[in-house]
């Protein structure tokens, strides 16, 4: 079954990006943001190309709105405040903040965005923020969502395609939206060190054969490579197992493929990482998905900690707080490996 990341993010709770609680939802625009820093000289005016069209901003800009996953981490790791951003209701702390920004988000300056089944996109809201740059790098925006916005303030959307923008795309971007290329480009340099030095420091993970799935009592639904969960496993030294290299083939415009369960053996590989909703137990107490060599020798990194699945869709701010966690759960589950 090929289903759109939309889908997804819609039937299975990675994060879920609506809601309106916590600071001022009133449609009020905030306190005028606070930063450090200043933009790089020359800076500005800056054009970017997206998929959408291409955006320019005259000016730093002062009040930012961010919309869709992440763009608010490289906003705060880069010393800016946005004056609005979507909450997290799913995957966050009660409330709805992520453990992350701690140290980083203002309630004061910073509203939750609201969103309606009817209306995902709170364009009243947002104009009401008045802001001078809206981000959408990593978000789901349609061509009308856009052009709606784009009347509102500058609009930066995605380079490739709904919701598959990588951590690093996310991170140079927003820094050339705000005049901080410099930084955005440290940034990335300084996380992808970090990624590199754990995984030079787990060899247990090196070469091994992963599948990463979200598991429920009918099947499993495999992320494939380009997502951003995948890809970070990949830059710890894990690889796709054969199944998944097949399915990615089959399903080019896909991040992730459903796999009924008696097809589950399809993905066969040495660990398996995922989360669901099922339990790390149950997944280990059915006798389908027990015949998965991973399964049945334990060598399963199974997050059942919603801060943990949700830091997988990885940000500048995200990685380094979550790979304290999840590396040695990797590592525990790839000394259990069995040999295919």
């Amino acid at each position: 079954m090929r289903t759109s990341r939309r889908t997804l993010l819609a039937t299975v709770p990675v994060v879920a990006l609506a809601g309106a609680c916590g600071s001022s939802s009133s449609g009020e625009p905030a306190a005028a943001p606070s930063s450090s820093g200043s933009a790089d000289a020359g800076a500005f005016p800056v054009s970017i190309e997206h998929q959408l069209g291409t955006t320019t901003v005259e000016a730093a800009p002062q009040r930012i709105v961010c919309l869709g996953w992440g763009s608010q981490d490289v906003l705060w790791a880069l010393g800016l405040q946005p004056v609005g951003i979507p909450e997290v209701t799913w995957g966050g702390l009660p409330d709805g903040t992520l453990p992350w920004w701690e140290g980083h988000f203002d309630a004061a300056t910073t509203t939750f965005l609201s969103a309606s089944s009817s209306q995902e996109v709170p364009f009243e809201q947002i104009a009401a923020l008045t802001p001078d740059l809206v981000l959408a790098v990593n978000s789901g925006i349609t061509a009308e969502d856009y052009a709606t916005l784009q009347g509102i303030a500058p609009t930066v959307a995605y380079p490739d395609g709904p919701w598959l923008t990588t951590w690093q795309d996310s991170a140079t971007m927003i820094g050339k939206a705000v005049g901080r290329s410099a930084d955005a480009e440290r940034l990335v340099a300084d996380t992808e060190d970090d990624l590199a030095e754990r995984a030079a420091a787990t060899p247990s993970l090196q070469g091994k054969t992963f599948t990463y799935v979200y598991a429920t009592s009918a099947g499993l639904s495999a992320y494939l490579p380009g997502d951003s969960r995948v890809d970070l496993m990949h830059s710890l030294g894990l690889v796709d197992a054969p199944g998944i290299e097949s399915l990615a083939t089959a399903n080019p415009e896909e991040f992730y493929v459903e796999v009924a369960k008696e097809r589950v053996r399809d993905l066969d590989s040495q660990v398996l990482v995922g989360y669901g909703d099922i339990t790390r137990e149950e997944l280990r107490a059915d006798p389908v998905y027990a015949t998965m060599p991973a399964v049945a020798a334990d060598a399963v990194a199974y997050l059942d900690d919603e801060q943990l699945v949700t830091a997988t869709s990885a940000t500048v701010l995200s990685v380094p707080w979550l790979l304290d966690r999840l590396v040695p759960m990797l590592d525990a589950a790839a000394q259990k490996a069995p040999t295919l």
